[in-house]
């Protein structure tokens, strides 16, 4: 179906026009340190990511493809059009229709309010940028300093997993990815999203109105396998971030009202700062992160999600070397205050050669006692060639 769409855009590509493509080929490797039986401990993965546009008139195309082959995982082979739309330009307005992802929220670790997009559980499980593109139509319109979006999501994404002996794969019992939604997998999901930045003042925000699937979602038990579950609700949510000498300081909320008898309605709740230290060492930059997410059902009898993020605080950290390399250092430490489940990560990422990227990150799980997770320390290397 991704395939034949793309084919039907391809017309318009073969407009007169110039092309702009970037990219990147590389490779990852992956050694996870573990005591869980029947899992590996190392992965290795080509990936392939490039994105065209074209300007088409007052337009333009965008397609971006995402290859990837793994050398064990038959799962983890595969190509997707995670972004396959048309953009039409009008003097102070546009029209987007086909696949894309976007990016919504404030903080920095995790995005309460990043909901338009599913995550892409064949990538990286902790890396909470990688998305699975929606289908959709989206009418903006600009103005002086705010924006006012209209957007309908076509279609409700399925989830593949990793394969079984995957360690990014955490589900206890095979897994079936034939979503099950309350409604039609193809009913609408509507988002009507305000934002803005003020003109004096230092600040971002965003309000967004979300009426149709959560991209929350329960697991069933079915047959001795796992299903996921897809609910409606009507949900509101919101985000800014504000800038006073050298801290910023963020905030997400949302609550969502659900149309599914098994699940309650819940808040969520976000706050966070960021604090640069400029110059701290020699001519680098020190930004130290804090952050505390909260997240409250109104009937704990109903549906129990096990939520990650639930009542957590993240300290961190933010390194700028300021080099020609744009080399950086990421790290921090998330604490679950109710289960005392822990997890600790470290990132860096540098250029090489002008052309070429480095990225290395160490992560260490320590779950709850009595959790189905186990213990694991992951060490993953990425290096490509940008172009």
């Amino acid at each position: 179906m991704k395939r034949l769409a793309f084919l039907s855009l391809l017309p318009l590509v073969m407009v007169a026009g110039e092309f702009e493509r970037k990219g990147n080929i590389g490779f990852e490797v992956q050694y996870l340190g573990h005591d869980i039986d029947n899992k590996r401990d190392n992965a290795l993965a080509l990936r392939f990511e490039m994105e065209v546009k074209k300007e088409v008139g007052d337009g333009v195309f965008v397609a971006y493809v995402k290859k990837v082959f793994d050398k064990d995982d038959k799962e983890r082979r595969y190509i997707d059009f995670n972004d396959l739309y048309y953009q039409h330009n009008f003097e102070d307005s546009d029209i987007l229709i086909g696949r894309n992802t976007r990016f919504w929220g404030a903080l920095e670790f995790y995005n309460l309010t990043d909901v338009f997009n599913t995550k892409d559980f064949l990538d990286d499980p902790f890396d909470y940028d990688s998305k699975l593109g929606s289908w959709n139509i989206a009418y903006t319109k600009y103005l002086d300093n705010s924006e006012i979006s209209l957007i309908v999501k076509l279609h409700e994404e399925k989830q593949r997993i990793q394969d079984s002996e995957s360690v990014n794969n955490f589900f206890p019992l095979p897994f079936d990815d034939d979503l099950k939604t309350q409604k039609d997998e193809n009913r609408p999901t509507l988002f009507l999203k305000y934002s803005g930045s003020g003109d004096e003042v230092q600040v971002d925000y965003g309000l967004v109105y979300q009426n149709g699937y959560d991209a929350q979602r329960y697991i069933s038990m079915e047959n001795g396998t796992l299903r996921q579950n897809a609910y409606i609700v009507n949900k509101l949510m919101g985000y800014a971030t504000y800038i006073h000498e050298d801290t910023i300081y963020k905030t997400e909320l949302a609550y969502a009202i659900s149309d599914d008898d098994k699940v309650s309605d819940y808040g969520e709740l976000g706050v966070g700062l960021e604090h640069t230290l400029y110059g701290f060492w020699d001519k680098r930059d020190l930004g130290l992160l804090a952050e505390y997410y909260r997240y409250e059902a109104k009937d704990d009898d109903k549906v129990d999600f096990s939520k990650f993020f639930a009542d957590d605080l993240t300290l961190g950290f933010r390194l700028s070397m300021n080099d020609l390399s744009s080399s950086q250092v990421l790290g921090g430490l998330d604490i679950d205050l109710d289960t005392k489940e822990k997890i600790f990560f470290v990132e860096y990422d540098t250029r090489v050669w002008e052309k070429y990227k480095l990225k290395a990150s160490f992560t260490h799980l320590a779950p709850e006692e009595g959790s189905v997770f186990e213990e694991l320390d992951k060490v993953k290397l990425e290096f490509g060639y940008y172009f």
